[in-house]
């Protein structure tokens, strides 16, 4: 692609499979509702949320050369995002993910990112490559990395002081991935982007709202941790804004999954246009307001 990079998103992509009901659900119910196969994963969903957004989204990642990775690599170019540099192999399938949601959120769920993990460091070679940083728009770069990378290689990122030309920020994926963030926890140069329970397993604490998560948190070193809870109360704390909280607008919820990573994006774009930190937090409310409405 020619035009050139705003934003590297490094993790999953992957095939959503997701089934969702209008009514509660127990275990063992066996129930009517909707099911639909879509293009996700924490990475792509990001990407495709700041190519929304009008920001050039390159992604890093794992995509296998069967024919559910080719129909994504496609997909994703036709979105505007870039392809390039995702690594492709005959050796393992391209990966999956299956939700269950009901009137009240997602019931469980389940992600297949072993060929991800098993690639392991192949998907951030493009980083130290001459041709690929030829491509980047500026120094600083936001470089979103989200926790289906097995935590050896997120060890080995935290301690890599390479990656400190980044503008790090990093999302576990899931709150049984939580704990592999645990090295980051005390880098000043990074932020966090956590939902409350994420935050309380990273911690080991449980919190009673997100203002005492992320004031916690920064105690720990953290340059700046952003955390959510549903439509309850959002938090952001750092050292040079201290807590700043947004409450949500009362919305009817037309979809979950996913709310997460357009939080993330707009957050981003609202930091490249240079807004304040509280506008920066409002924006990304009500963008991700807007995306679970719709």
């Amino acid at each position: 692609m020619d035009c050139k990079i705003d934003a590297i998103c490094v993790g999953s992509v992957l095939w959503d499979v997701i089934g969702r009901t209008n009514q509660s659900i127990r275990r063992g119910d066996d129930i009517g509702g909707f099911i639909k196969r879509i293009p996700g994963g924490v990475a792509f969903n990001i990407a495709q949320n700041l190519v929304n957004l009008e920001i050039n989204a390159c992604l890093l990642g794992f995509l296998g050369n069967d024919n559910a990775g080719i129909q994504l690599a496609s997909y994703c170019q036709n979105l505007g995002i870039n392809t390039d540099y995702i690594y492709r192999s005959d050796k393992f399938t391209t990966d999956n993910y299956l939700a269950i949601e009901d009137n009240e959120g997602v019931v469980a769920a389940i992600a297949d990112a072993h060929s991800l993990e098993s690639v392991g460091y192949e998907i951030l070679k493009p980083l130290k490559n001459k041709q690929f940083n030829s491509s980047l728009k500026t120094n600083r770069l936001p470089l979103i990395v989200d926790g289906n990378l097995k935590s050896d290689l997120l060890n080995n990122l935290a301690a890599d002081s390479f990656y400190e030309k980044f503008d790090l920020k990093l999302v576990p994926a899931s709150p049984g991935k939580a704990s592999r963030l645990a090295p980051f926890i005390k880098k000043g140069n990074v932020t966090l982007y956590l939902n409350l329970s994420e935050a309380q397993i990273l911690c080991g604490i449980n919190f009673s709202d997100t203002v005492s998560a992320a004031i916690e948190l920064i105690s720990y070193g953290v340059g700046k941790v952003i955390i959510t809870n549903g439509q309850n109360k959002v938090s952001m704390a750092s050292k040079a804004t201290g807590v700043l909280s947004v409450t949500p607008p009362k919305i009817k919820v037309k979809r979950l999954t996913g709310a997460g990573d357009a939080f993330l994006a707009a957050h981003v774009k609202a930091e490249m246009l240079k807004y304040d930190p509280e506008k920066c937090l409002e924006f990304a409310v009500e963008k991700s307001a807007m995306y679970i409405s719709e």
